[in-house]
C-alpha cells in the first residue's frame, strides 16, 4: 500500500473515531422581549443549543412547530410553558422547557358587569349553596340611571353570597390588580354584613385570599379584613359607614404585597398583605349581605376589574 493511501485511511479512521466520542445534544433557547405582553410578537431562538443538530422542535400553547427561531405570540395573559426538543444527526434528543409570563397591558379591563341582559345576568352570578336560598336574590330594574342591578337579599337568619369566577393576569412590578364595585346598602344596623370580597379561591374564607371589604357589627363596623395561610383573619378598622339608599363605589386595588380601599375616589385605607396576587389564575368575586336577625338588602352595579399602573 502507497504512502498516501496509508496516511488517507488513517485520517478516515481517527475521524471516525472522533465521532464516537460527540458529546450529547444541549438544547437551550432565549426569548424576546423579556417582558411580554398579551398579543404581542414573540421571538424563540435557539441558537443557544448544541450540537449536530438536525431538527429543533417547539410545542407553545399546545401546538408544534419546527425551526431553530420561531415567532409566535399569546393572546391572552397568562404564565405559558414553553418547550424545545433538539435532535442531533445520531437520532438523540435533549430538551429544556421555560415558563413564559405574559401580562396584560395596563388600563386593561379583565371583565365588566352591569347586568343590562337583566335576568339572564343572574347565571353568571352562581349562589353559594352553603348558607342561601335561590329565590332571596335577582336582577331588579331601578328607576333612573341604574337600570338593572343585583339585588341581594337575606331573608332570613343567613348568609347570602353571589360569586362569578374570573381568571386574573399575573402582574408585572409596578402593576396592580383593581376591582371597583357600584353598591347601595338598605342596612347598616346590628347583625348585618355588607361583603365586597375579591380574590378568593373559594367562596368561603380561605388562606391566604385577598383583603375584603365587609361592613359588619362583628366588626364594629367598615373594616378590611386579612386572611392569613394559618387560617386566620385580621381585620383593620375602617373609619367609614356606608350611607343607606346611596350609591358609592367601593374600589379594592392590590399589588404585591399591598393593598388600598378607596369609596369614590377617596382613599380609606392602605397596608401590606401577605397574599400575592401577583401570579394571577383562577379567582372569585364574591358579593354578599348576611343577617342574624332580620332581612337585609343591597343593590350592587357597574363592576370593573382592571389592571392598572
Amino acid at each position: 500500500m502507497r504512502h498516501g493511501a496509508v496516511a488517507l485511511l488513517l485520517v478516515v479512521v481517527f475521524l471516525g473515531g472522533c465521532a464516537l466520542f460527540v458529546g450529547p445534544p444541549v438544547a437551550e433557547f432565549d426569548i424576546r422581549p423579556l417582558v411580554v405582553y398579551a398579543g404581542d410578537r414573540v421571538d424563540l431562538d435557539a441558537s443557544r443549543s448544541d450540537g449536530s443538530l438536525v431538527d429543533y422542535r417547539w410545542e407553545v400553547a399546545g401546538a408544534i412547530e419546527h425551526g431553530r427561531t420561531l415567532t409566535t405570540s399569546f393572546a391572552e395573559p397568562g404564565i405559558y410553558s414553553v418547550k424545545l426538543t433538539v435532535e442531533d444527526g445520531q437520532g438523540r434528543t435533549a430538551d429544556v422547557e421555560h415558563a413564559v409570563t405574559v401580562y396584560a397591558r395596563s388600563g386593561t379591563r379583565l371583565f365588566t358587569e352591569d347586568f343590562s341582559d337583566g335576568t339572564a345576568a343572574l347565571g353568571r352570578w352562581p349562589l353559594d349553596p352553603t348558607w342561601a336560598v335561590q329565590g332571596e336574590s335577582s336582577i331588579e330594574s331601578i328607576h333612573g340611571s341604574a337600570g338593572y342591578v343585583l339585588y341581594v337579599n337575606s331573608a332570613r337568619a343567613t348568609y347570602h353570597r353571589r360569586a362569578t369566577l374570573l381568571d386574573l393576569p399575573p402582574l408585572r412590578v409596578g402593576q396592580k390588580l383593581v376591582f371597583s364595585v357600584r353598591a347601595m346598602p338598605l342596612q347598616t344596623q346590628e347583625e348585618h354584613t355588607f361583603l365586597i370580597a375579591p380574590g378568593r379561591a373559594s367562596m368561603d374564607l380561605p388562606p391566604a385570599s385577598l383583603p375584603y371589604y365587609v361592613f359588619s357589627s362583628t366588626y364594629g363596623g367598615s373594616a378590611i379584613v386579612e386572611p392569613s395561610a394559618a387560617g386566620t383573619a385580621t381585620p383593620h378598622p375602617v373609619v367609614f359607614t356606608p350611607p343607606v339608599y346611596e350609591w358609592h363605589t367601593y374600589t379594592l386595588s392590590y399589588a404585591r404585597g399591598t393593598f388600598e380601599f378607596s369609596v369614590d375616589g377617596a382613599l380609606w385605607l392602605a397596608g401590606t398583605m401577605e397574599a400575592d396576587p401577583s401570579r394571577g389564575g383562577p379567582s372569585w368575586l364574591v358579593l354578599g349581605d348576611e343577617s342574624l336577625t332580620e332581612a337585609c338588602q343591597t343593590y350592587y352595579d357597574s363592576i370593573v376589574v382592571s389592571v392598572e399602573e
